[in-house]
Formats: structure tokens, C-alpha cells, sequence
């Protein structure tokens, strides 16, 4: 996805120059042209959730049939209704062609079809300690 985002950035605020192109020929009476219109990529938006129990989950799906979004901490709640949420998320994404990826233990991000997720996996250096031999 970032690569993507940066790709687009980049063509949208430095777009590709055209070649130019030899003039065409005035268009004859009666004959229709088709009128192209160029809209600009919209903005993501995400919309954050901390639901309590099941209920709150009905909001996030509103917002994902909306193409917004969902990141969802599920924190405070319990295991069981964790189960529930995760399913009842990854059934509507199975219907709509989204998305979902787990940001941590409890943190699940949830995007509709039209944007993809990339997470890249960082090595970190952990120091190592060696227990000392008693003497």
C-alpha cells in the first residue's frame, strides 16, 4: 500500500507529460462524442471503534458498506465476544471483497475492497544475555 499511495502521490502532483498528438478532424453533424470526466482519487477515511459488547459492532459494519475504514480495538471485551466480532467482520469483508489485518493482540484494522493492506514486517535487535558461569 505504500508503495501504491506513493506512486499515486507522486503522479498527482507531478503528472506523466503527454505527447502531443496531431489534431483531429472536426467532428461530423450528428455524430456524438463522449465526454470524459477525470476525478481525483478520494481521501481514505477511517473510522476508529472501541465496542464493549456485540451491539457496537453493527456501527463499524455500517462504515465498511460505506467504504470507510474500520480500525477496532476489541480491548474491552471478552474473549467470546472477540470471537463473535472478529467472525461477524470477516463474514461482511467475504461478501463485500475487503479486507482485514491484525495490527496487534486486540487491534484489528478492517478496509472495504477498493484499498489494499500491506504490512511489512521489521526485524528488530533484540540483545542477547548470557547467564555468567558461578565461580
Amino acid at each position: 500500500m505504500a508503495s501504491g499511495l506513493i506512486d499515486k502521490l507522486t503522479n498527482f502532483l507531478m503528472p506523466v507529460e503527454e505527447e502531443t498528438q496531431p489534431a483531429e478532424a472536426p467532428p461530423v453533424a450528428g455524430e456524438r462524442r463522449a465526454q470524459l470526466r477525470v476525478h481525483s482519487p478520494a481521501a481514505l477515511k477511517v473510522f476508529i471503534a472501541s465496542p464493549v459488547e456485540f451491539d457496537d459492532v453493527k456501527l463499524c459494519a455500517d462504515y465498511l458498506k460505506a467504504n470507510v475504514a474500520v480500525l477496532i480495538n476489541l480491548e474491552a471485551v471478552d474473549d467470546a465476544v472477540k470471537q463473535r466480532i472478529g467472525d461477524f467482520l470477516d463474514g461482511l469483508l467475504v461478501i463485500t471483497g475487503g479486507a482485514s489485518q491484525r495490527v496487534s493482540d486486540s487491534v484489528f484494522v478492517y478496509v472495504p475492497a477498493n484499498v489494499d493492506i500491506n504490512k511489512e514486517m521489521y526485524a528488530y535487535s533484540v540483545p542477547t544475555y548470557v547467564k555468567r558461569k558461578k565461580e
